[in-house]
């Protein structure tokens, strides 16, 4: 039986993003979304990711808050999210694939 036990590779009270060497997946905790990827898929998605303009992409919700909708690995599931919750979560996962090919590079 393998026993986890992830690296974090960015942490704050609303977050966490650790890698799981053991099951070789990357753990994705934001607010109250959790999302698992591989490495391979957390790389493209932090690389799709980081290419997002807010005001580009960005629609207006009922309450008339402009969010972006953001798509995860179920096809069915999409995050939305306000432009400071974007720019947070933008910074964080650039920070943790940082974090993770310098770890990859040892």
């Amino acid at each position: 039986m393998k026993k986890c036990d992830p690296n974090i590779l960015c942490h704050g009270s609303n977050f966490s993003i650790t890698n799981c060497a053991c099951c070789e997946r990357i753990g994705l905790y934001y607010k109250n979304l959790l999302i698992g990827y591989t490495h391979k898929s957390f790389s493209k998605f932090v690389e799709n990711y980081s290419k997002i303009d807010f005001d580009d992409h960005a629609v207006y919700f009922p309450d008339e808050s402009a969010r972006i909708i953001i798509k995860t690995p179920c096809k069915d599931i999409q995050v939305n999210l306000d432009f400071q919750e974007f720019t947070e979560l933008k910074d964080i996962l650039q920070e943790s694939a940082l974090l993770l090919s310098a770890y990859e590079l040892i």
